[in-house]
């Protein structure tokens, strides 16, 4: 586990090493394996609806399992995670339960955006990264596989600002135009991810599942740019949207 510390003093960045991804790479895989293996020890006729969902997703397509690396100071350690509730209770090297419920939940744009006061206590409570300012788009991007894992950094007490997190990320969908896997963040863990790196001081880093020695840094320029996404996404993926064979 972790070890959690509550100095408010930022991190320092580093960079990733080819190591550093592949092993990330290995926890994400094995999370996913742990998650069939346990679900399918039981017989189907014993299987809750939310485990045969979770199995169906983990065996096939509809799920991320993310691994991720952080040396921020007071949030530093390796967790994995699952975009799947049910699949996440089942990762044994996850150490990341996801996240408060009210961060998971996060809140609609009307409230993020709201500069009431009546509206200041949901957005603390549900707020992740320096200073719990940034809150997740309700409906769902809050409990993704990124998402539960900057949940957990923040619910270790550090400031969260500064350091560096590694994320090698394993998201499998039908929808993707160029093939069902990609290691890129959807569109709302990357606004996420930007946050950490524009305000917060955080370097973020995407591993390439395709050359492991080159972890790609996504910058304060790249968040800037209106084609940010698609630039990162070339990056990683080796196309203008998230999808590779």
């Amino acid at each position: 586990m972790p070890t959690p510390s509550t100095s408010a003093k930022q991190g320092k960045p580093s960079k990733p090493t080819a190591k550093t991804c592949e092993e990330l790479g290995e926890n994400a895989i094995e999370g996913r394996e742990a998650v069939i293996k346990k679900i399918s020890k039981k017989k189907k006729s014993e299987r809750t609806q939310a485990e045969q969902s979770a199995l169906t997703k983990a065996d096939g397509k509809g799920m991320t399992v993310g691994s991720a690396k952080s040396t921020i100071r007071g949030g530093s350690g390796t967790m994995t995670a699952s975009s799947d509730g049910t699949a996440n209770a089942l990762i044994p090297n996850g150490n990341c339960k996801g996240g408060t419920p009210k961060q998971k939940k996060g809140l609609n744009k009307k409230i993020r955006k709201s500069k009431a006061q009546r509206h200041e206590k949901k957005k603390a409570e549900a707020g992740v990264l320096c200073e719990n300012a940034y809150v997740h788009p309700g409906g769902g991007p809050g409990a993704h596989s990124e998402a539960k894992i900057i949940n957990c950094l923040t619910g270790m007490g550090g400031a969260m600002r500064g350091g560096t997190v590694t994320f090698n990320v394993d998201w499998r969908s039908s929808t993707f135009d160029q093939g069902e896997t990609s290691g890129m963040p959807c569109a709302n863990c990357y606004a996420m991810m930007c946050h950490a790196v524009t305000k917060c001081n955080i370097k973020i880093y995407l591993c390439d599942h395709r050359d492991p020695s080159k972890p790609q840094p996504l910058s304060k320029k790249d968040c800037k740019d209106p084609d940010g996404y698609k630039k990162l996404c070339q990056r990683v993926d080796g196309n203008d949207t998230p999808g590779r064979g």
